[in-house]
């Protein structure tokens, strides 16, 4: 018994092409029109800008909180420390 393989749209979940002959292909994703590629490309984008924006600001942050602390900390003079 032979199976049908089953290529669906990962935009909009579509079963048949749509304004193309086949199904078009992205990264190994089956889209069934340029439109439907084209939004999940610009949704794509968006989700990685989203990521890397996310991640500068963690940085930014842990930056801050070092300065911070390093701030927080009293300076131990060089004279105190070698008479201690």
């Amino acid at each position: 018994m032979s199976r049908k393989l089953v290529v669906y749209c990962e935009q909009c979940g579509g079963t048949e092409p749509s304004g193309t002959p086949e199904f078009l292909t992205f990264h190994c994703l089956a889209f069934c029109s340029p439109d439907c590629r084209d939004d999940y490309r610009t949704a794509d984008e968006a989700r990685r800008e989203a990521k890397r924006a996310t991640a500068e600001l963690a940085t930014v942050a842990e930056v801050m909180r070092r300065d911070k602390a390093a701030a927080a900390k009293p300076a131990v003079s060089h004279k105190r420390a070698r008479a201690a």
